[in-house]
């Protein structure tokens, strides 16, 4: 695991953490923006798995798809929550 002191892997997971963030914040879902983020969050595992390897790929992968999941899901929960107190007093 001497990926961790590699400056460039953690460069790279910051820009597929970033990647993988970015259809939380759209508040319309379009397709080319999801196309756009999914393009670059590939492109970012593509060159950590040819700089460090399959397992550098899997870690800074796997990290930053959980914390889209994540960002995506609390969005989702804080926009219902909005929409239900909007619904209620009106």
């Amino acid at each position: 695991m001497t990926f961790l002191y590699d400056i460039a892997w953690w460069i790279s997971t910051t820009t597929a953490l970033v990647a993988a963030s970015i259809p939380a914040f759209l508040k319309p879902l379009k397709a080319f923006y999801l196309l756009l983020a999914s393009a670059l969050w590939t492109a970012a595992v593509i060159r950590i798995a040819l700089m460090q390897g399959a397992l550098a790929a899997l870690a800074g992968g796997g990290v930053s798809l959980l914390w889209g999941m994540l960002l995506m899901l609390l969005s989702l929960l804080f926009s219902g929550l909005r929409q239900m107190a909007n619904r209620r007093y009106h």
